[in-house]
C-alpha cells in the first residue's frame, strides 16, 4: 500500500499543534514532563526542530500551514538574549530575560529552520532573523588550545567544541549564502570550511569514517561516542559546500560518510543481531532525522554521479528505516510517535514484538525519552510523547518525501 510522506509529516504537525499549543501564553506547553520541557515549557533545542518541521511542512502544505507560521516564530521571542542577537536554552516566563545561558547549536538549528521558513514564506523578517543569527554564530570561534585547530564552541562561556555546533553552523552558513552580499558570502563560505575542518581534523575517527562528539577546548581528551546526528548533519554540510564550489575533495568525503552511515557493520547500527537484515539504527529520533537528511542531501547533489552500491545503499536504508519507524515506534492512540530507535526500550507491548520478531534478548529497557520525566524507577513511569521527538517524526517524513514523496514500505 502506497504511504504519502509529505501527508504524514503534515499529519503530525498538525497533530502537535494541537497537542502542544497554549493559546493563552502564546507558546508550547505541556502538563506531563517529557523530554526537553522544565516546568511546562520548551527548550530552545526543541523550538528549532520545531521551526524546521513548520517550514517544511508550509513548503508542502503552504496554506494549511500558514496560520500557525507566525505564532511559532513568536513564540521564539522568548528566547532570544537581545544583547547577543541569540537564543537562551530556556525561557523563564518573561520576554528577551537576558539569560546567557546560550548554545551555538540551539542557535545553528533554529538559523536553519528559519532561514527555511523563510524560503516557505517570502517573509522578509524571517531573513532578517537569519542573518542576525548567523553574525551571532561568526563570534564563536577559537582556536583550540591543544591541538590548535579553529572551531566553533558549544556554548558561549563553556569549555567544549562540539561536532554538532559545528556541523549544523556549517549548514546554516551555506543555505545563508544565496541570501547574503558578495563579501557576506565569502565570510560565510570561510565559516562553514573553519567548521568542518574543525570536524575532520579532529573529530572524524578514520578508522571507520563516523564521526565523535567532541572535546573540551582545553584538553585533548576527545568524547569518542559516535552519535548519528554528528555523521548526518557533516555530510549535510559538505554536501552544501560542494554545491557551491564544487571542489572534488568533498566528492570522496561525502561517499565516506554516506558509506559508514549505511553500513550495518558500523557503530550507528544496533549489531547485536547476527541477521544483519535486523539491524537498523539506534539513538533518538531528533538524531535519526538529521541523518535521513544527511543520506537524502547526498542522494540529492551525487546521485547521478555516486557510486551505483552507495546509492542503492542510501536508498534502502532509508526506505527500511521509514518503514521500521512507521511500522513501531507510531502510536495509532494520538497520531504521535515515540521517540527511540531502540525498541527494545518503549513500552511492554513493543518489546514483547522486539522478542518475537526480532528474537531479541536483550532485558526491557526503558528509554528517559519516552517516560514521564519524574525521577524513580523508568519502568513504573507511564510512557509519553513530547514536541521534540513529535517534530522530529515530522522531519523525517519530510526529509524521506524529497527521494520518495509516495512509498511502498518494506517488510521490516
Amino acid at each position: 500500500m502506497s504511504f504519502d510522506n509529505n501527508l504524514e509529516g503534515y499529519n503530525i504537525v498538525k497533530t502537535f499543534w494541537q497537542t502542544y499549543w497554549n493559546p493563552s501564553i502564546g507558546n508550547f506547553s505541556t502538563r506531563v514532563p517529557c523530554k526537553e520541557s522544565r516546568e511546562g515549557r520548551f527548550s530552545c533545542w526543541t523550538m528549532g526542530v520545531v521551526l524546521h518541521a513548520v517550514a517544511e511542512c508550509c513548503a508542502a502544505y503552504k496554506d494549511l500551514t500558514l496560520p500557525i507560521v507566525a505564532p511559532t516564530v513568536s513564540a521564539l521571542t522568548c528566547y532570544r538574549n537581545p544583547k547577543y542577537g541569540a537564543y537562551s536554552v530556556m525561557y523563564h516566563g518573561a520576554q528577551n530575560s537576558g539569560d546567557d545561558d546560550i548554545n551555538y547549536d540551539d542557535c545553528a538549528h533554529l538559523l536553519r529552520g528559519m532561514i527555511a521558513l523563510y524560503e516557505a514564506t517570502g517573509n522578509q523578517e524571517y531573513l532578517d532573523l537569519s542573518r542576525e543569527l548567523a553574525r551571532f554564530l561568526m563570534t564563536g570561534v577559537v582556536e583550540h588550545q591543544k591541538f590548535h585547530v579553529p572551531g566553533l564552541k558549544w556554548h558561549i562561556s563553556r569549555k567544549y567544541m562540539a561536532t554538532i555546533s559545528n556541523c549544523v553552523a556549517a549548514t546554516g552558513a551555506m543555505r545563508m549564502i544565496k541570501y547574503s552580499s558578495p563579501e557576506e558570502q565569502k565570510q560565510l563560505y570561510n565559516f562553514a570550511k573553519l567548521c568542518i575542518n574543525f570536524i575532520e581534523q579532529i573529530l572524524w575517527d578514520k578508522s571507520d569514517n563516523v564521526v565523535m562528539d567532541g572535546v573540551a577546548y582545553d584538553s585533548d581528551v576527545i568524547d569518542k561516542t559516535k552519535w548519528s546526528y554528528n555523521t548526518g548533519n557533516t555530510l549535510s554540510a559538505i554536501c552544501m559546500l560542494y554545491q557551491y564550489d564544487r571542489d572534488p575533495q568533498w566528492v570522496d568525503k561525502a561517499r565516506k560518510l554516506a558509506e559508514a552511515a549505511t553500513d550495518r557493520g558500523r557503530t550507528l547500527f544496533d549489531r547485536d543481531y547476527d541477521d544483519w537484515n535486523k539491524r537498523f539504527w539506534h539513538g533518538p529520533s531528533y538524531f535519526i532525522q538529521l541523518l535521513v537528511e544527511g543520506l537524502v542531501d547526498y542522494l540529492v547533489t551525487f546521485g547521478n554521479d555516486a557510486p551505483e552500491s552507495t546509492r542503492r545503499c542510501c536508498e534502502n536504508e532509508i526506505l527500511r528505516h521509514v518503514s521500521y519507524f512507521r511500522k513501531y515506534m507510531y502510536d495509532p492512540s494520538d497520531g504521535l510517535y515515540f521517540c527511540s530507535f531502540d525498541i527494545y526500550r518503549l513500552d511492554d507491548r513493543t518489546y514483547e514484538r522486539y522478542r518475537t520478531e526480532f528474537g531479541g534478548h536483550k532485558t526491557f529497557q526503558p528509554n528517559e525519552d519516552d517516560r514521564v520525566q519524574a525521577g524513580g524507577d523508568p519502568k513504573k513511569r507511564p510512557v509519553c510523547k513530547s514536541l521534540m521527538a513529535s517534530a522530529a517524526a515530522a522531519r523525517i517524513f519530510f526529509q524521506a518525501a524529497r527521494i520518495f514523496p509516495k512509498m511502498d514500505p518494506v517488510p521490516v
